[in-house]
């Protein structure tokens, strides 16, 4: 069995990241009217992509794919639909990654719709394997990526599917399978320790 690789990004990561792929936007010509995130890690994108661009309108809409790492569900789950009135506007849909590509897909289809005149999508990375090549991207990868804000989400996971049980022991293995090995890493590790006691 290949060992997983792992992409770990920092929040300076996504700023970059944000702002690069802002800047394709604007190159493009394209001015969305509205931006609408993907939650959950869309949404960070999202709203940092809507200040960069002045947009004054935001939304959001929840799918969920993942049942966890590397494990995906046969169909998407609507959990939060879109309740903003879209109809005739150009529409941005921002996501973290397009990994399978069908969590885009989607919302690509959810906002059309609902009305939308124009759709274009944006992400930070796309896999080759995505279904869906976003109109805007940052990067490609075939690691598993680790955002910075599911840092604890991820190391709970590794430490239970590779050792069965969340103890300081676990998840410090965890992060250096992760690659997560700074000291804030140390204090997050005691927090979920704590948590878990």
């Amino acid at each position: 069995m290949q060992q997983m690789r792992y992409l770990v990004l920092t929040w300076n990561d996504i700023v970059k990241l944000s702002i690069e792929l802002t800047e394709k936007i604007i190159e493009s010509g394209f001015k969305p009217d509205v931006i609408v995130g993907v939650m959950r890690g869309g949404w960070v994108v999202a709203k940092i992509v809507e200040d960069l661009l002045g947009v004054q309108e935001i939304a959001s809409l929840e799918i969920k794919f993942y049942k966890g790492i590397g494990e995906k569900a046969e169909r998407p789950i609507l959990t939060q639909p879109l309740v903003v009135d879209i109809r005739d506007k150009k529409v941005l849909v921002v996501d973290d990654v397009a990994d399978s590509g069908r969590t885009l897909q989607t919302a690509t289809e959810i906002v059309r719709l609902h009305g939308a005149r124009e759709v274009k999508t944006a992400t930070l990375y796309v896999k080759p394997w995505s279904i869906i090549i976003p109109d805007y991207y940052s990067g490609t990868t075939t690691a598993w990526i680790v955002f910075p804000w599911e840092y604890g989400e991820v190391l709970r996971e590794v430490a239970l599917k590779n050792y069965g049980q969340l103890n300081y022991d676990t998840l410090i293995k965890a992060s250096r399978i992760i690659g997560l090995n700074d000291k804030e890493v140390l204090k997050l590790i005691n927090v979920i320790v704590k948590r878990c006691a």
